[in-house]
Formats: C-alpha cells, sequence, structure tokens
C-alpha cells in the first residue's frame, strides 16, 4: 500500500514538472508612448513579449486600469484613458502551448503638451498669444495648437491655428494665432493643443519568441 502511494506521488510529480522540469512561461513585457494625432489622453502600447524558442505568442490580453473592459489584440494596442493620472497597466500573454505570462507597470498619463498662458488681443487682427511647455521625456517633433474665436453670443466666427516644431522635453515656446478674417464681433476665443506627433522608436514587428537569428 505504501508503495502504490509513493507512485502515485510521483506520477503527480511528474504531471507537474513535465518530462524536462518546470514549465516555461512566455516573458511578458511592453513599452509605451503618448498618441497626440487628436490632442486627447491616448497612448499606443507596444508588446515586446516573448516565449521559449520554437513557439510564438498567440494572444495578448490588456487591462488598464481605469475601469476599461480588458482589450483583446494580437499585438499592439491603443487606448484612451479617462483623466491624468498613475495607472497600473496589466498585459497577460498566451503563447501556442497554451502558457502564459503577465506582467504589470504603472504608467504616469498626462498630456505632454501643455497651454502654460495665453492672451487674446482685440482688433484687427484679434490675436492670441501664448506659450506652450513640453512636460514629456520626450521630443515633440511638432505641436498643434489651434485657436477658435466667438462672439458675445458664443457663435463661432472663424478659427486659426499655429505650429511649433521640435519642441525638447521641458522647452517652452511662444506661439501667436491671429484670426483670418476680420470682424469686429469678436469678443473672446477658446486656445488648446489640437494635436502633436512625437517619435516612438519602437520595433515595427514584435519579437514573436525569444530566438535570434544566426
Amino acid at each position: 500500500m505504501r508503495r502504490f502511494s509513493s507512485l502515485v506521488l510521483l506520477l503527480a510529480l511528474f504531471a507537474l514538472t513535465g518530462c524536462f522540469g518546470p514549465v516555461v512561461r512566455p516573458t511578458a513585457d511592453f513599452t509605451w508612448c503618448p498618441d497626440g494625432s487628436e490632442g486627447k489622453l491616448d497612448y499606443t502600447f507596444f508588446d515586446h513579449s516573448t516565449t521559449v524558442p520554437g513557439h510564438y505568442i498567440t494572444k495578448l490580453f490588456w487591462d488598464f486600469g481605469d475601469g476599461s473592459d480588458p482589450q483583446q489584440a494580437f499585438w499592439n494596442v491603443s487606448h484612451r484613458f479617462p483623466a491624468e493620472g498613475t495607472y497600473h497597466v496589466t498585459l497577460v500573454v498566451t503563447d501556442d502551448r497554451g502558457v502564459s505570462g503577465t506582467v504589470t507597470k504603472e504608467v504616469l498619463v498626462q498630456y505632454p503638451a501643455v497651454i502654460r498662458e495665453w492672451h487674446l488681443t482685440l482688433g484687427w487682427p484679434a490675436t492670441v498669444t501664448g506659450e506652450v511647455v513640453n512636460r514629456s521625456d520626450r521630443t515633440l517633433d511638432s505641436v498643434v495648437i489651434k485657436a477658435k474665436f466667438y462672439n458675445a453670443d458664443n457663435v463661432r466666427l472663424t478659427e486659426n491655428t499655429a505650429e511649433i516644431a521640435e519642441l525638447e522635453p521641458g522647452e517652452i515656446a511662444l506661439f501667436t494665432i491671429k484670426a483670418p478674417e476680420y470682424s469686429t464681433q469678436i469678443f473672446y476665443a477658446t486656445v488648446f493643443v489640437d494635436s502633436f506627433t512625437v517619435d516612438c522608436q519602437e520595433e515595427p514587428y514584435p519579437p514573436w519568441s525569444n530566438e535570434t537569428d544566426s
């Protein structure tokens, strides 16, 4: 009876560890970069997960830690956050063996380009002047600032933009936006970052396994 129990225990250990030792899980990993195409709190997440040689990642599940539903994707994914803040983003990857790996990282979500201050001068033409700052750790290749001009009844009369090129981290730049049309009715304006571009310098294709070219 004792010999039978020992055999059962050995079989159980064999089933848990497999023929060649413990199962090696995929290594889940990712980086991220702000996506400024719409001037919102959009971020692109780049998958850098790997698994054992001869196998590949088949499923990715992203949990952005903001209360939204987890998202399944084949590779990279974009997400819009509801507000600035620090979020715990989790990536779960599964390879073709059905084995999963998980990683969670703290992601600081903020608007990289921010209007510090601005002023409206009425007359011909009505002109907005102000400052924009890059508060991210990446160079912004371009920042487009838009001003909309309104009358006293909140009717938009006209709008225009200004573009700042090569805004380095921490750099402050001055901008001027003139109303393209003359109007004595211009009463106030709104000013905001319309879009920006940033070089994320990420790999164009995913490393599906940890194999290297010989």
